[in-house]
């Protein structure tokens, strides 16, 4: 038999097609709204007019699927901080600023009728669930807290090589905060009932911390 001939035999992988996209941004907007142990195959069966067959002849198992859309929605929100922190052109009062921005935008998403406590990040969410997670979707959500600390570590180093931040500035400190109040937004805002806690909190800390170390424009 030929190397070709093997090849041929080898069962491929389902083809990924729009049903498969659907099902996988169902079950984000499930797993935001609801949590791991009610968004089932039913629940998206039942909404999508589909089989569970389907979705497991696209997934699997549960675990799988809620593994492709953890990481994909925290290789999402990586860019988007990175979008944010990475970018040399804007100071760190700016970047806050932008901060509040990105994450009023998932808010709404979320609470289109403005001040209610529905959950707005999957991370946060399942963060509440990791003990029935499978090790994949747990490193990645553990991944999320890593890459921000990252970005927001090499915003801070160029803040003070370019005379932004104040010689005396306690960086590593700057970077800790930073990172766990970014990491932390979405729990602020579920627990207020509405998007004004993340502003008060990103201000605040504008008003009291960067405007101590960092020299005005």
């Amino acid at each position: 038999m030929s190397q070709n001939d093997k090849t041929d035999k080898t069962p491929s992988a389902p083809k990924k097609s729009a049903m498969y996209d659907s099902i996988k941004e169902l079950a984000k907007k499930l797993l935001v709204a609801h949590g791991y142990h009610k968004t089932t195959f039913g629940v998206i069966a039942k909404e999508l007019g589909i089989t569970t067959t389907n979705i497991h002849y696209h997934f699997g198992n549960k675990n799988s699927l809620v593994e492709e859309v953890v990481k994909d929605y925290v290789a999402g929100a990586i860019a988007g901080q990175k979008n944010i922190w990475l970018d040399e052109t804007l100071s760190l009062q700016e970047k806050v600023q932008a901060e509040i921005a990105y994450n009023r935008t998932l808010y709404r998403k979320y609470n289109p009728g403005g001040r209610t406590r529905k959950p707005w990040s999957l991370i946060g969410r399942l963060r509440l669930e990791g003990d029935v997670l499978n090790d994949e979707a747990r490193a990645a959500l553990a991944g999320f807290t890593t890459e921000i600390q990252g970005a927001i570590e090499s915003a801070v180093e160029h803040a003070s090589r370019t005379g932004e931040l104040k010689r005396d500035t306690p960086k590593e400190d700057l970077i800790f905060l930073l990172t766990h109040l970014v990491d932390s937004l979405s729990v602020f805002a579920q627990d207020a009932g509405g998007f004004e806690r993340v502003e008060q909190f990103m201000n605040s800390f504008s008003r009291v911390v960067l405007a101590k170390y960092t020299h005005p424009k």
